[in-house]
């Protein structure tokens, strides 16, 4: 959130920046890496229906001229930013499933 800020403080409107992190990976292998977090076994697989034959496989964000004019630098490893996601999702599901037990 805090790109977000800087975006709006130092950016100049109109104009096409990109922020993102500077690790490069598929979907594939972000996934592996999410699932790899997990306390239980996840089974996954691949429908190729559901797959575009047009789509990026692969893209790699550049993120300079936003550095450059912001002196922004991401504050989390992309590892964290995974730990932080599972967490925030383990925590709705337990408040979900304590919604339930009480409604029941």
């Amino acid at each position: 959130m805090r790109a977000y800020w800087e975006a709006i403080r130092y950016c100049r409107p109109g104009e096409v920046y990109n922020i993102g992190g500077t690790t490069t990976m598929t979907v594939g292998e972000f996934l592996r890496r999410l699932v790899a977090l997990s306390k239980a076994a996840i089974p996954t697989r691949c429908d190729p229906d559901l797959l575009r034959p047009a789509d990026v496989t692969l893209q790699i964000p550049c993120v300079d001229k936003f550095e450059r004019a912001t002196g922004w630098k991401p504050d989390y490893s992309f590892e964290e930013s995974l730990g932080y996601l599972l967490t925030y999702w383990r925590e709705q599901a337990r408040k979900t499933v304590q919604r339930e037990s009480q409604d029941a």
